[in-house]
């Protein structure tokens, strides 16, 4: 194998590791709420990053879980009662 084939196939796989690791721990945690919808957060074990400022016009923030997510809970507004969360 020469040099070159052995360096593209290992820059192959660290790009695919990569996606399938952004697949697998990537998620959104808090979002909804916006005209009246339920809104939903969640308890990261990881990272998590708001997506955009919670401006009026944004509605509630919206973050994602770079880890993994151990629980959800949703409301019927923001701030409001738990609720189930739909599947």
């Amino acid at each position: 194998m020469t040099r070159r084939s052995q360096t593209l196939r290992y820059t192959v796989l660290i790009l695919a590791a990569m996606a399938v690791a952004g697949f697998l721990l990537v998620r959104e945690c808090a979002y909804g709420g916006g005209m009246g919808a339920s809104y939903k957060t969640c308890n990261c074990l990881g990272i998590e990053r708001e997506m955009y400022d919670a401006r009026p016009a944004d509605g509630p923030r919206k973050t994602i879980c770079l880890g993994i997510v151990q629980s959800t809970t949703c409301y019927r507004f923001d701030g409001g009662p738990a609720i189930e969360c739909p599947r």
